[in-house]
Order: C-alpha cells, then sequence, then structure tokens
C-alpha cells in the first residue's frame, strides 16, 4: 500500500474534507503512487499558472482558491501518477486516466461527485474537451 509523502500530505490538507477522503481511499486502491501537486492555490500562483495556460481562471475565481474562515479550503486538487522518482510521466495520459478513475470510483463510494480535468462535462468521452487538465479533480455541488 502506497502512502502520501511530506509534499503530498501538506497540498492534500489545503483541500475540503471530502477531497481528503477521497484521496485516502483512492490511493488505498491504487495501482500505482499518486503525488498530490497542488490543493489550495494562493493569489501570486493561480495568476501564474493561469499566464502560462495550465489554468482557465484567474484567482480568486479557481476551484483552488476557496478559503473557508480566511483558512485554505480548497475545492480541487491536481494529482500525478508517480511512478518514476526522476520525472513525472505527463504526457502519458491513460496512467493519469486510470488514476482519475481510481478517485472517480472512490468519491461515489463515499457519496461525492467529482468533476475530471480530463471530460470536463462528464459524458464518458474524453475526446470532446478544448481543454484538458489530466490531473485535477473537483468536487461538485460541494457545500460548507
Amino acid at each position: 500500500m502506497y502512502t502520501y509523502g511530506k509534499t503530498s500530505r501538506e497540498n492534500r490538507d489545503t483541500c475540503a474534507p471530502p477531497l481528503i477522503e477521497v484521496m485516502e481511499l483512492g490511493l488505498s486502491r491504487s495501482p500505482v503512487d499518486i503525488s498530490i501537486v497542488r490543493g489550495w492555490s494562493g493569489e501570486d500562483v493561480q495568476n501564474m499558472l493561469f499566464r502560462k495556460g495550465a489554468s482557465k481562471k484567474e484567482w480568486p475565481f479557481s476551484e483552488h482558491n476557496f478559503l473557508l474562515e480566511d483558512k485554505p479550503h480548497s475545492k480541487a486538487f491536481d494529482f500525478a501518477p508517480y511512478v518514476d522518482v526522476v520525472k513525472i510521466p505527463w504526457e502519458d495520459t491513460h496512467l493519469f486516466a486510470v488514476v482519475a478513475g481510481v478517485f472517480l470510483s472512490a468519491a461515489v463510494e463515499l457519496g461525492f461527485k467529482l468533476r475530471w480535468g480530463g471530460d470536463w462535462n462528464m459524458n464518458g468521452l474524453t475526446t470532446d474537451q478544448s481543454f484538458m487538465d489530466w490531473g485535477h479533480l473537483e468536487i461538485e455541488e460541494y457545500l460548507v
């Protein structure tokens, strides 16, 4: 069984509790190790990601920017399969889809609905997307 490393745990802990549950259950069922690349994003990071084209949303309009009582409480997280300690396989979209499926399944089991950046409209097709964010998941209809 895999466990999250220090940076992944720090990123995980900036997320809303339902997402933390999904991350934990998902990792326990994953065929590969997983890194949590981002939970909450501050203004500088979010705007840098927007300028680079890695996000379609500026601060504070991303699901990564949610605060609760002035504390990070992200409604989204970014993950990456961790199969090579030297380089994350960003180009291996199939592996990202496998890991996303593990998290999506965990969310269903826990009673949460997620939206995946590889299938924004959640119609089961990855070929009808204009912006692919293979390592992004966000909780839908989450009420604090």
